[in-house]
Protein backbone atom coordinates (compact mmCIF):
# COMPACT_ATOMS: atom_id res chain seq x y z
CA UNK A 1 0.00 0.00 0.00
CA UNK A 2 1.36 3.66 -0.57
CA UNK A 3 0.26 6.35 1.56
CA UNK A 4 -1.64 8.61 0.84
CA UNK A 5 -0.41 12.37 -0.89
CA UNK A 6 -3.51 14.20 0.44
CA UNK A 7 -5.35 13.97 4.10
CA UNK A 8 -9.23 13.62 4.14
CA UNK A 9 -10.03 14.59 7.62
CA UNK A 10 -13.83 14.34 7.96
CA UNK A 11 -16.04 17.54 7.23
CA UNK A 12 -16.49 20.08 10.25
CA UNK A 13 -20.08 20.42 11.21
CA UNK A 14 -21.81 23.23 12.72
CA UNK A 15 -20.45 23.17 16.48
CA UNK A 16 -23.07 25.26 17.72
CA UNK A 17 -24.63 21.24 19.19
CA UNK A 18 -22.43 19.19 21.84
CA UNK A 19 -24.03 16.39 19.42
CA UNK A 20 -22.36 17.37 16.35
CA UNK A 21 -18.97 18.11 17.72
CA UNK A 22 -18.92 14.61 19.80
CA UNK A 23 -19.69 12.72 16.41
CA UNK A 24 -17.35 15.30 14.89
CA UNK A 25 -14.17 14.26 17.24
CA UNK A 26 -15.34 10.90 16.94
CA UNK A 27 -14.72 10.72 12.80
CA UNK A 28 -11.94 12.61 13.61
CA UNK A 29 -9.83 10.33 15.83
CA UNK A 30 -11.08 7.21 13.59
CA UNK A 31 -9.56 9.16 10.52
CA UNK A 32 -6.08 10.12 12.26
CA UNK A 33 -5.86 6.23 13.87
CA UNK A 34 -6.23 5.24 9.94
CA UNK A 35 -3.78 7.41 8.72
CA UNK A 36 -1.14 6.63 11.33
CA UNK A 37 -2.09 2.77 10.66
CA UNK A 38 -1.10 3.30 6.74
CA UNK A 39 2.28 5.15 7.75
CA UNK A 40 3.38 2.33 10.44
CA UNK A 41 2.21 -0.30 8.01
CA UNK A 42 4.96 1.81 5.39
CA UNK A 43 7.69 2.50 7.55
CA UNK A 44 7.92 -1.22 9.52
CA UNK A 45 6.56 -3.29 6.69
CA UNK A 46 4.71 -6.20 6.86
CA UNK A 47 5.86 -9.45 6.49
CA UNK A 48 3.41 -12.52 4.56
CA UNK A 49 4.56 -16.06 4.69
CA UNK A 50 3.25 -19.77 5.45
CA UNK A 51 3.04 -19.68 8.71
CA UNK A 52 0.29 -16.86 8.94
CA UNK A 53 -3.23 -17.96 9.51
CA UNK A 54 -4.92 -15.58 7.45
CA UNK A 55 -5.61 -15.40 3.69
CA UNK A 56 -3.06 -13.19 3.66
CA UNK A 57 0.30 -15.60 2.87
CA UNK A 58 2.40 -16.34 0.37
CA UNK A 59 2.86 -19.89 -0.71
CA UNK A 60 5.64 -19.34 -3.28
CA UNK A 61 4.76 -21.39 -6.38
CA UNK A 62 5.90 -22.65 -9.44
CA UNK A 63 4.74 -22.84 -13.72
CA UNK A 64 5.64 -23.25 -16.82
CA UNK A 65 5.10 -20.99 -20.30
CA UNK A 66 3.35 -24.38 -20.84
CA UNK A 67 1.33 -24.72 -17.56
CA UNK A 68 1.40 -27.77 -15.88
CA UNK A 69 1.02 -29.15 -11.92
CA UNK A 70 4.14 -29.60 -9.81
CA UNK A 71 4.59 -32.24 -7.16
CA UNK A 72 6.13 -30.21 -4.14
CA UNK A 73 8.26 -32.00 -1.35
CA UNK A 74 8.34 -28.33 0.33
CA UNK A 75 7.54 -24.48 -0.46
CA UNK A 76 8.53 -21.66 2.01
CA UNK A 77 8.14 -18.39 1.27
CA UNK A 78 8.01 -15.03 3.06
CA UNK A 79 6.89 -11.44 1.30
CA UNK A 80 7.67 -8.10 3.06
CA UNK A 81 6.00 -5.62 1.73
CA UNK A 82 7.27 -2.15 2.47
CA UNK A 83 4.95 0.62 0.81
CA UNK A 84 5.03 -0.52 -3.05
CA UNK A 85 8.93 -2.40 -1.96
CA UNK A 86 8.65 -5.82 -1.92
CA UNK A 87 11.41 -8.64 -0.81
CA UNK A 88 10.63 -12.02 -0.99
CA UNK A 89 12.95 -15.27 0.01
CA UNK A 90 11.75 -18.44 -0.97
CA UNK A 91 12.90 -22.29 -0.50
CA UNK A 92 10.84 -24.66 -3.01
CA UNK A 93 11.58 -28.08 -3.76
CA UNK A 94 9.53 -30.45 -6.28
CA UNK A 95 9.93 -33.81 -7.44
CA UNK A 96 7.84 -34.43 -10.27
CA UNK A 97 6.19 -31.68 -12.98
CA UNK A 98 3.69 -31.93 -15.96
CA UNK A 99 4.36 -28.18 -17.07
CA UNK A 100 6.99 -27.11 -20.10
CA UNK A 101 9.21 -24.53 -21.14
CA UNK A 102 10.09 -21.83 -19.74
CA UNK A 103 10.26 -21.73 -15.75
CA UNK A 104 8.93 -18.73 -13.60
CA UNK A 105 7.70 -18.64 -10.12
CA UNK A 106 4.38 -16.76 -8.83
CA UNK A 107 4.87 -13.21 -7.12
CA UNK A 108 2.80 -11.85 -5.10
CA UNK A 109 2.45 -8.45 -5.61
CA UNK A 110 2.62 -7.34 -9.49
CA UNK A 111 5.99 -5.78 -11.21
CA UNK A 112 5.55 -2.40 -11.75
CA UNK A 113 5.60 -0.97 -15.59
CA UNK A 114 9.19 -0.38 -16.40
CA UNK A 115 11.48 -0.63 -19.36
CA UNK A 116 14.18 -3.76 -19.44
CA UNK A 117 14.57 -6.27 -16.59
CA UNK A 118 16.30 -3.98 -13.28
CA UNK A 119 14.93 -6.67 -10.95
CA UNK A 120 17.09 -9.61 -10.47
CA UNK A 121 17.54 -11.85 -7.62
CA UNK A 122 19.56 -14.38 -6.62
CA UNK A 123 19.27 -18.26 -6.50
CA UNK A 124 21.17 -21.28 -5.36
CA UNK A 125 20.14 -24.50 -6.56
CA UNK A 126 20.09 -28.03 -5.65
CA UNK A 127 19.93 -31.29 -7.48
CA UNK A 128 19.12 -29.53 -10.94
CA UNK A 129 21.28 -30.25 -14.09
CA UNK A 130 22.22 -27.36 -15.97
CA UNK A 131 22.82 -27.18 -20.05
CA UNK A 132 26.69 -26.45 -21.95
CA UNK A 133 28.28 -23.28 -20.38
CA UNK A 134 25.35 -22.79 -17.98
CA UNK A 135 26.66 -21.86 -14.17
CA UNK A 136 24.24 -20.50 -12.46
CA UNK A 137 20.30 -19.38 -12.72
CA UNK A 138 18.61 -16.16 -11.60
CA UNK A 139 15.00 -14.56 -11.30
CA UNK A 140 13.84 -11.98 -13.19
CA UNK A 141 10.83 -10.17 -12.27
CA UNK A 142 8.97 -9.34 -15.12
CA UNK A 143 7.61 -5.58 -16.17
CA UNK A 144 3.45 -5.73 -15.61
CA UNK A 145 3.27 -9.54 -14.36
CA UNK A 146 3.03 -11.62 -11.65
CA UNK A 147 5.87 -13.93 -13.22
CA UNK A 148 9.40 -13.97 -11.73
CA UNK A 149 10.93 -16.05 -14.65
CA UNK A 150 14.02 -18.33 -13.96
CA UNK A 151 17.23 -17.53 -16.25
CA UNK A 152 20.52 -19.10 -17.26
CA UNK A 153 23.50 -17.64 -16.77
CA UNK A 154 27.22 -18.25 -17.51
CA UNK A 155 30.55 -17.57 -19.14
CA UNK A 156 30.39 -16.42 -22.58
CA UNK A 157 26.90 -17.50 -22.95
CA UNK A 158 23.76 -15.39 -23.39
CA UNK A 159 21.03 -15.38 -21.16
CA UNK A 160 18.01 -17.22 -21.83
CA UNK A 161 14.98 -18.53 -19.89
CA UNK A 162 15.45 -21.97 -18.39
CA UNK A 163 13.05 -24.42 -19.19
CA UNK A 164 11.05 -26.80 -16.65
CA UNK A 165 13.28 -29.43 -14.96
CA UNK A 166 11.64 -32.92 -13.71
CA UNK A 167 12.94 -31.88 -10.13
CA UNK A 168 15.28 -30.08 -8.24
CA UNK A 169 14.99 -27.33 -5.69
CA UNK A 170 16.11 -23.34 -5.57
CA UNK A 171 16.52 -21.26 -2.30
CA UNK A 172 16.49 -17.60 -3.51
CA UNK A 173 16.03 -13.70 -2.90
CA UNK A 174 14.89 -10.66 -5.28
CA UNK A 175 13.70 -7.16 -4.18
CA UNK A 176 11.37 -5.43 -6.80
CA UNK A 177 8.97 -2.55 -7.05
CA UNK A 178 5.32 -3.61 -6.78
CA UNK A 179 2.55 -1.64 -8.47
CA UNK A 180 -0.01 0.81 -6.38
CA UNK A 181 -2.95 -0.03 -4.17
CA UNK A 182 -2.77 -3.82 -4.52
Amino acid sequence: MTLPTTIILPLRVDTKETKDVDRYLDDLVFELQNIYEDIAENVNGFIRNEADVDDTQWIPTLNGSTPGLFTYVHQYGWAIRQGIYTELFFDIEWSMTTAANNLYIELPYKVITTNGMPFVGILQTSNIAFGAGVTNLLMNAISNTYRGEIWTMGSGIASANFSVVGSGRMMGNIKYIGQEDE
